[in-house]
C-alpha cells in the first residue's frame, strides 16, 4: 500500500531505532537475549532467531555474525521449537545448507498427531507446532512431506465446520489459514468473510467480534490472514499507527503502547509493517505461511 509521506517518514525511523534496539540485545556470546538485569543476562535461540530473522528483513547486517554462528551451532535442541529456531537462523545467516545432519535427521523425525478432542487440548499451541513442523519439514528435510495427508484431511473438516478455533478469533484463523496455505489447500470462503468482518476501527482489525482489545497479535494476525486469502487491508494506516504506538523509547516494540518490549514483538511488529509497506524492505519477507 501507499503510505503518506510523513508516516512513511515515521515508519523509517521506526525500523532505525528498531535496529539498534535489536544490535543492543546482542551478548558476547552472539546470541540475543531482550531480558538484562543487574549485568545478567541468557540468550536464546528464540531470541536470536528473533533478532537475525527481523535484522535481514531490511538488509542489515547482523553484528558479529560469526559469533552468533557459533551460538547457535552449539546449542543444546529440546524439541521442535529448538530445532526451528535452531534451522531457520542459520537459514537467515545464508548458511541454511549448514544445518548439520543431526538436526536435519531430528527434523526429519518429526511426527504430527490429531487432537482426540478439540476441547480437551491448547487449540492454538497445537496449530502453532503443525504450522512449525511443517514449515521446518518442508525446507529442510522435504522427503518427510508424504506424511501429511491425515493433516490435510483434518484441516479440511476443520474448515467446513469452522471448529477447533477456525473463525473463533483472529489468531487461530491465521494458525488455520497458514496451515492450509503450507498444505497447498483452499480456505473456505466463509472464512474470508469472517477475517473481513473484523477489519473494523480504531485500530484496523478485532480479535473477536466482541473485543476491540488492541495488540500486535491481532494486527500481525490480521495482515497475515489478508495476505494468505488475497483479502485487502483496508483499514492499513490504522494498523501502522497502532504498531508504531507499541514502540518503547529504546527502539524495540511491545504486546500493546506502555507495555515491555522483546524481541519476539519486535520481529511481528516489522513484520506487519513489511507487509504493509513492502518498499521499507530489502531482504525476502520471512515467516512462510
Amino acid at each position: 500500500m501507499a503510505l503518506a509521506g510523513s508516516l512513511e517518514s515515521s515508519c523509517v525511523q521506526a525500523v532505525e531505532r528498531a535496529a539498534a534496539y535489536i544490535a543492543g540485545r546482542q551478548s558476547p556470546s552472539g546470541g540475543f537475549c531482550f531480558y538484562r538485569y543487574g549485568g545478567v543476562e541468557e540468550p536464546s535461540l528464540g531470541d536470536t532467531y528473533y533478532a537475525v530473522a527481523t535484522l535481514r528483513l531490511f538488509g542489515l547486517e547482523v553484528p558479529n555474525a560469526r559469533r552468533t554462528m557459533e551460538f547457535v551451532g552449539k546449542a543444546r535442541i529440546f524439541g521442535l521449537t529448538y530445532l526451528y529456531f535452531c534451522a531457520f537462523t542459520f537459514d537467515h545467516l545464508g548458511l541454511g545448507a549448514r544445518v548439520s545432519e543431526d538436526v536435519c535427521k531430528q527434523i526429519a523425525a518429526l511426527t504430527i498427531d490429531l487432537p482426540q478432542a478439540s476441547r480437551s487440548i491448547d487449540r492454538s499451541g497445537w496449530l502453532e507446532s503443525v504450522r512449525k513442523t511443517i514449515r521446518v519439514q518442508h525446507r529442510f528435510a522435504p522427503q518427510a512431506s508424504d506424511r501429511y495427508a491425515h493433516v490435510a484431511q483434518f484441516m479440511r473438516d476443520l474448515f467446513r465446520d469452522g471448529s477447533f478455533g477456525v473463525r473463533r478469533d483472529l489468531w487461530e484463523t491465521y494458525l488455520a489459514v497458514s496451515i492450509a496455505a503450507l498444505l497447498g489447500l483452499e480456505a473456505m470462503e466463509d472464512t474470508a468473510s469472517f477475517v473481513d468482518s473484523l477489519q473494523q476501527p480504531p485500530l484496523g482489525f478485532m480479535m473477536t467480534p466482541s473485543s476491540i482489545v488492541g495488540s500486535l497479535d491481532v494486527a500481525y494476525a490480521g495482515v497475515r490472514c489478508c495476505e494468505l486469502l488475497k483479502l485487502p487491508v483496508r483499514r492499513g494506516e490504522e494498523v501502522i499507527e497502532f504498531i508504531l504506538a507499541c514502540q518503547s523509547t529504546d527502539g524495540g516494540f511491545a504486546h500493546a503502547p506502555q507495555a515491555l518490549p522483546n524481541l519476539e514483538f519486535t520481529y511481528r511488529a516489522l513484520m506487519t509493517l513489511a507487509r504493509l509497506a513492502p518498499q521499507l524492505t530489502r531482504g525476502p519477507l520471512d515467516g512462510g505461511p
